[in-house]
């Protein structure tokens, strides 16, 4: 009885192995869809390279992007992430302005008490093309 409890034991151990490494398979292939985007810069950040790429595929490359999270992870401090856009999109056109205008739009609607931290962050990790800043 203690062999087949011990089997049983190992049996699903290996099964939740295998799903983890699915789920890290899986997750590994969504950010590779983009990575064709991705550059290395001078100090050794990952930054993202939009040039010669059309507005709409760029604002579907960011909200997909691992940049975007590392970025708005010095939330609330608006200024750091609006540095580390400017030095971490390559843009040829005008989407990172656009993108750095959204920011701070969305700030001075937090600021003045129209929208909760929550949605706030929210916004920023979802920015919305149809304002009117973007």
């Amino acid at each position: 009885m203690q062999i087949i409890i011990f089997l049983i034991e190992v049996s699903l151990i290996f099964l939740l192995i295998d799903m983890d490494s699915f789920e890290y398979k899986s997750a590994d292939k969504k950010n590779n869809q983009y990575s064709a985007y991705y550059s290395i810069n001078e100090v050794g950040d990952n930054s993202l390279f939009l040039s010669n790429v059309s507005n709409e595929k760029k604002f579907i490359i960011w909200k997909n992007s691992t940049i975007k999270e590392e970025i708005l992870e010095n939330f609330p401090n608006i200024n750091i992430i609006v540095k580390n856009i400017e030095s971490r999109i390559i843009d040829d056109d005008d989407f990172k302005q656009r993108l750095i205008n959204n920011i701070e739009y969305i700030q001075g609607k937090y600021l003045s008490g129209e929208i909760t931290e929550e949605e706030f962050k929210n916004a920023l990790y979802n920015p919305d093309p149809s304002l009117p800043s973007f």
